[in-house]
């Protein structure tokens, strides 16, 4: 069995090939659709967290596995990661165990790949700004995925704690040896934004973002407050934005913008439209795109077994990780 921690995954990952990689699985999967049981949740009441435990499997590729996290916002009192957990690839042919990858960092990755592949489709291929609402892990995985897929102009991060925003936006500058602003006020990160990521933990069906806070053209990459109770975007924007999601039934059932969108009769769901829908058609490289555009991301075990894939197979050909045969015994 092979061991990725997180410095293994950072080895292995090249968004853009990761993002290709997702693209092609989503047409495939238009024909050979994936094995994705709904998920489990057990919550753990004392602690105030929860544990997910996501299955799936992929015809196409003849790839099985499950991801287990488990989120428990009270770590960080005392210095532990707020999110932790593994995906487990097992061999289909024998059932043996071929991987246990850390889960957190390969969520981080699997995120922000999906959101570049809905910007890439959704976004015009010129220089853009870039707001990051968060500064958080996501919130460094999206800028630089935002960075991979697009030429970036200013980049303005905004998070409740300004020494967070500050810190992250000095190392992005470093990395991305781009100019990354941390600025005091969410209304500064907004404006003029042509890409918005919101990379929260907000827990509250009191949006965050409201209908005249966005440009009339912007693209908004929703991926936090994944709860029916929390609302990132306000609901109503919904009605005049090209709607997509990475899953329709998990959107529906674990975003709390969608679900209150349908609820309000802003949208119908004839007007959601699936990831993989884009990736199908294939469309001509985007020049200009009128309107707002909206991509929520809730998760799904799917996408979780295509970058748990990609990254054993470069984890195997480039010697990365270490081999644990404990079990074989």
């Amino acid at each position: 069995m092979l061991l990725l921690n997180r410095e293994d995954i950072g080895r292995c990952v090249e968004l853009l090939t990761l993002v290709r990689a997702l693209e092609k699985a989503h047409r495939g999967f238009a024909l050979s659709p994936p094995v994705v049981p709904q998920r489990s949740i057990i919550t753990h009441e004392r602690q105030k967290a929860f544990s997910l435990f996501m299955p799936a499997f992929l015809p196409g590729s003849q790839t099985l596995g499950i991801k287990v996290s488990s989120f428990h916002p009270g770590n960080a009192m005392h210095g532990l990661s707020g999110v932790n957990g593994a995906v487990l690839l097992i061999d289909i042919d024998s059932g043996r165990l071929l991987a246990m990858i850390d889960s957190a960092a390969l969520t981080a990755i699997r995120t922000s790949a999906m959101s570049a592949l809905a910007t890439d489709k959704l976004c015009p291929r010129e220089r853009l700004n870039l707001a990051v609402i968060g500064a958080g892990a996501q919130a460094a995985a999206h800028t630089k995925a935002m960075a991979a897929i697009r030429d970036l102009g200013q980049v303005r991060i905004f998070s409740r704690c300004l020494a967070k925003s500050v810190a992250l936006a000095e190392r992005l500058s470093i990395v991305l040896a781009l100019p990354v602003e941390a600025v005091n006020r969410m209304e500064e990160a907004l404006a003029d934004a042509d890409i918005v990521c919101t990379t929260t933990s907000h827990d509250s069906p009191l949006p965050l973002i409201g209908v005249h806070q966005l440009k009339s053209d912007a693209h908004i990459n929703a991926i936090g407050g994944s709860t029916l109770q929390a609302c990132e975007i306000d609901p109503r924007l919904l009605g005049n934005a090209q709607v997509h999601v990475d899953h329709l039934d998990a959107a529906c059932r674990e975003s709390g913008e969608i679900a209150q969108a349908l609820a309000l009769s802003v949208i119908g769901v004839k007007d959601i439209r699936e990831i993989g829908a884009l990736a199908v058609e294939q469309p001509s490289p985007v020049t200009h795109k009128q309107g707002l555009s909206y991509f929520r991301s809730v998760g799904h075990a799917s996408q979780d077994m295509v970058v748990a894939a990609c990254l054993y197979d470069v984890a195997m050909a480039r010697n990365i990780g270490k081999h644990c045969d404990y079990l074989s015994g």
